[in-house]
């Protein structure tokens, strides 16, 4: 009952929240555009979400929303919103709908976290785990933007509940690969780290599990790379600009966060017009986000050519403020932002300090914490390459949050008994 009443809370909290943020503009979001433009019936797709200086080019990205084939953003939270918009509209009663639909989902937060906290941890320490996701400030705003980081957030953790059960010997590698796929369609990332973790069953030496669930895995997530290689004329991944991605964390603004040392929003606008210029000159072809991302392929390799040592330290820099806090975040010095952040960032170090030390002390290699432990990593090292944002951390937080329960064991639960 205390856990079913945790979960009420969170979804009440999520509806709280939602009713007191502000939505800001939701046309900025890209997972809206793309679910507007599909039920316009101008395609699943849209415009690269530059502002152009050849006149030309601009009157054609004005005219026309979806100029050419497009795969910027994982399908999954668009698909969504396209869903909920064909039945209650795209515009702002649409978007509200979408927002407590994703609310109603993060109910299910404090239920996963106990799940796999039970796993590794006593009762009371699951519920001080599971209680965590309630206190933590971030994780209930996620509900409240479109951008959907909640989905993710819940998906991951369903992927570390069935990766936890197929190492326990539970013949769950159907099931594991489907939601390693469905993850991979909220989060393109996962299509190399959800290969990695598809092996997991090979820690039990389960050949026929590990290939079951690499199977599973491109089972769902192969129309969307059949659709995009018709729309290409090549294969391509989930998403078309990985450097973009890098970019934004490599350029000379670059802060390690979404947004520079003044607090502006890092993108290929006014500051950078050489870049602008060379989009401007990508040919409008079938490949036009193809090639767009080579611009900043080459500049990226530009930069880290230029001073290697620099990147690095940047690099460095990004992993110490995804685990504490972005300092650049125009929100980023709101005591309801800060306080949760660094003490739940904190507490997760501790946490994954000490399931590593008990996995390297023990060698239990198929040790509950090993699906946690390879998302953490992996996440880290994506996003010491890339950029931080504040829904970055909010996703991989509560997802490494079950942690918390052996934090709480160890210096809080254990020490009264």
């Amino acid at each position: 009952m205390r856990l079913l009443f945790l979960c009420i809370l969170s979804i009440v909290l999520r509806l709280a929240v939602l009713t007191v943020t502000p939505m800001g503009e939701p046309h900025e979001y890209e997972q809206v555009v793309i679910a507007q433009n599909a039920l316009n019936g101008d395609g699943f797709g849209m415009a690269w979400p530059y502002q152009p200086l050849d006149s030309a080019r601009a009157l054609q990205w004005k005219s026309d929303p979806t100029p050419h084939p497009s795969a910027f953003m994982p399908p999954f939270v668009p698909a969504v919103a396209t869903a909920v918009f064909s039945v209650a509209g795209g515009e702002r009663f649409g978007i509200m709908v979408m927002l407590v639909l994703q609310c109603l989902v993060g109910g299910l937060i404090p239920w996963l976290i106990h799940r796999i906290a039970r796993r590794m941890a006593s009762e009371r320490a699951s519920m001080i785990a599971a209680t965590w996701s309630l206190i933590f400030i971030p994780g209930l705003v996620s509900s409240a933007t479109p951008a959907g980081a909640v989905w993710y957030t819940v998906c991951g953790l369903v992927v570390v509940d069935l990766a936890q059960r197929v190492l326990e010997g539970e013949r769950r590698e159907w099931l594991f690969g489907i939601a390693l796929g469905f993850l991979t369609l909220m989060r393109s990332e996962f299509l190399a780290l959800g290969v990695v973790m598809c092996c997991l069953p090979l820690l039990k030496r389960n050949w026929k599990g590990a290939a079951l669930a690499l199977s599973m895995m491109m089972v769902v997530i192969s129309p969307w790379l059949v659709r995009n290689a018709a729309e290409f004329g090549q294969p391509v991944g989930i998403i078309t600009h990985p450097w973009r991605e890098m970019w934004r964390g490599a350029n000379v603004h670059a802060s390690g966060s979404g947004y520079a040392a003044d607090g502006w929003n890092i993108w290929e606008g006014e500051r950078y017009p050489q870049i602008i210029a060379k989009l401007d000159a990508v040919p409008l072809t079938q490949t036009f986000e193809l090639e767009a991302d080579k611009v900043f392929r080459e500049e990226v390799m530009s930069y880290i050519k230029e001073d290697p040592a620099r990147w690095l330290m940047l690099g460095l820099k990004k992993v110490l403020m995804l685990w504490t806090i972005d300092p650049y975040y125009p929100k980023g010095k709101s005591l309801a932002y800060m306080v949760p952040t660094l003490l739940t960032g904190l507490t997760l170090l501790i946490g994954l300090a000490l399931a590593l030390r008990r996995l390297l002390r023990e060698r239990a290699w198929t040790s509950h914490a090993v699906p946690i432990l390879l998302i953490a990593a992996g996440m880290t090292g994506l996003f010491a390459i890339t950029y931080v944002l504040p829904r970055y951390q909010t996703y991989l937080f509560t997802i490494c949050m079950p942690l918390i329960a052996v934090v709480a064991d160890r210096f809080l639960v254990r020490g009264r008994q």
